[in-house]
């Protein structure tokens, strides 16, 4: 079994395979023929990735087994990889250490929801020393994040859910944000990430989250823009998407209060640095 804070790589249980095949198509012959056909691609293409069966599905699944929308989601990883090579190029856990251990910005909830989907939530108020930490760390941070949550089948089916609380967000906090910003983390999740983003909520905004939105609303897509849910301190509303008996006392839920944060997460991410390794070789050939 594993522990609160393992990934979790085991295959999927029967009732997973049973929502992929009614949400991605997903069958043993169906998956199959895709992989076949998505090598074919890959080895035809500029690009370059491992072509395993476990990496292959990682880009299948959220593509709904079409090969082509699978090679097409990588291109974009390995496009995004490119122009952000400054900051993304053979990225590993130590780089980025400090956000999780000394800061706390990022905490990824130990269960999951009642789709079974995986909950983050980012802290980006109180929380966020910007003299310390800036906004490209946490992207950083974000990213190594992304790399370990592809490896879990049930999340690669289930997809992901991610809370961003602004409890105690002041000035600083918007001057230390950017539009560049705004468009990289939105290119990233609409084009770049083979996750699943089911849902981002909004708390705690104050008065002038205004101008943060401002930043970000012009990079939003329709498909996103339906899946984004401003909730204020309104937790009632959150509990709509995501039942209270998920969640922790810290939002309205019947948890116990968040007592673990990244300190606790991060010697996972160590656990995993062959895979990290293995997925900073993608891109171009």
């Amino acid at each position: 079994m594993p522990g609160p804070f393992d990934i979790d790589t085991s295959a999927p249980s029967a009732e997973l395979l049973a929502v992929a095949k009614e949400e991605l198509r997903e069958t043993p012959e169906v998956r199959a023929a895709a992989i076949e056909e998505l090598r074919k691609l890959l080895k035809a293409s500029d690009l370059s990735f491992p072509d395993d069966e476990d990496f292959l599905l990682i880009y299948l699944r959220p593509t709904k087994f079409y090969p082509e929308s699978a090679l097409k989601l990588m291109r974009n990883v390995a496009e995004f990889n490119k122009s952000y090579k400054d900051l993304l190029h053979n990225l590993v856990p130590s780089d980025v250490k400090d956000v999780f251990v000394d800061h706390g910005l990022i905490n990824i909830f130990t269960n999951r929801d009642q789709k079974g989907r995986r909950l983050m939530v980012v802290h980006m108020g109180e929380a966020w020393n910007t003299k310390v930490v800036t906004e490209d760390q946490i992207f950083r941070a974000l990213y190594t994040i992304q790399k370990l949550a592809v490896l879990e089948p049930a999340t690669q089916i289930n997809g992901a859910v991610v809370i961003y609380d602004f409890k105690g967000m002041g000035m600083g906090h918007v001057k230390a944000m950017s539009t560049g910003g705004a468009k990289r983390l939105l290119t990233f999740i609409q084009e770049a990430c083979p996750l699943r983003m089911k849902a981002v909520h909004f708390v705690n905004e104050p008065m002038i989250f205004n101008m943060v939105w401002s930043l970000f609303k012009p990079f939003v897509k329709e498909k996103l823009n339906k899946r984004m849910f401003f909730h204020g301190e309104k937790m009632a509303k959150l509990h709509e998407h995501v039942q209270k008996e998920y969640l922790p006392a810290n939002y309205g839920g019947t948890l116990p209060a968040l007592d673990y944060g990244g300190k606790e997460w991060y010697p996972t991410a160590e656990k995993h640095l062959d895979f990290i390794q293995k997925w900073n070789t993608c891109g171009f050939k």
